[in-house]
């Protein structure tokens, strides 16, 4: 019984501790990650809820995606990206999204939002508001 009991136990904690780091990985990516755009090429329509996301509810597609990062060769890529909930209807084949792309490894990024911001940034014009 108090085996059970302690397996119980720890399999709650290593979910919640999961959980709390694959929402914290969305904010982490938004923070240290390399600005990027990409082209959806193609877009799995049927997304996974990324667990322990209450404060900004994600989820994850499987994509392919154009990645363009300023001043390095664009590379095309299937990845999972994290969306947050209140962007996955504008992620559609043919979108532009700006991306947060992890520093070492290329396959893991956010989608923060439409392209917008990320072109004109590149064109040193002012953002509309």
């Amino acid at each position: 019984m108090g085996i059970i009991v302690g397996v119980v136990f720890f399999l709650i904690i290593f979910t919640l501790i999961g959980a709390a780091a694959s929402g914290a990985s969305y904010d982490g990516l938004v923070a240290r990650g390399i600005p990027a755009r990409g082209i959806l090429l193609q877009v799995n329509p049927i997304g996974v809820r990324v667990p322990g996301s209450r404060a900004r509810p994600c989820e994850r597609r499987d994509v392919v995606i154009d990645v363009e990062i300023p001043g390095q060769p664009p590379y095309e890529i299937a990845a999972s990206p994290i969306i947050p909930l209140n962007l996955v209807r504008d992620v559609l084949p043919g979108a532009t999204v700006e991306l947060r792309v992890h520093k070492r490894d290329r396959r893991r990024m956010a989608i923060v939002g439409p392209g917008v911001f990320f072109a004109s940034q590149l064109l040193g014009q002012p953002r509309a508001s």
